[in-house]
């Protein structure tokens, strides 16, 4: 489980269509959406995302609507998930059996970040 980054999607504008992106699935990045590669040793990847086309012809859109949350169940798309995620991602770290005084960067199993590696949601619109 990924810490939540924020809780709403990240709209963003002036992607180029074709262009490949890693979307952040730790939640750890300070550069989200995109992976900064903070995730080494969390058991976190990226996914490759190449920006598409409008449906209707292929050419540029205007405006993405990206998960920061990290719980989407279509990536790297928002669906919404953020709506009931506090109650979600709390009773999971309350429920969580793992030693979080043992954890040095991320526990996987309930999103338990240490206080000096939280993450502060940093929106960012470059991709690099």
């Amino acid at each position: 489980m990924p810490p939540h980054c924020q809780y709403g999607p990240s709209n963003l504008r002036g992607l180029e269509t074709g262009r490949v992106l890693r979307w952040c699935t730790c939640g750890l990045s300070k550069s989200q959406p995109w992976c900064d590669n903070s995730h080494i040793g969390t058991g976190f990847k990226p996914l490759k995302w190449t920006v598409p086309g409008t449906r209707k012809d292929g050419g540029d859109q205007h405006m993405y609507s990206i998960c920061a949350c990290k719980y989407t169940k279509d990536p790297p798309y928002c669906d919404a998930t953020h709506i009931h995620l506090p109650l979600i991602y709390h009773k999971a770290m309350q429920e969580c059996k793992e030693d979080h005084s043992a954890v040095a960067k991320l526990c996987t199993a309930c999103g338990f970040c240490p206080p000096e590696t939280d993450p502060e949601p940093q929106v960012s619109i470059d991709a690099n």
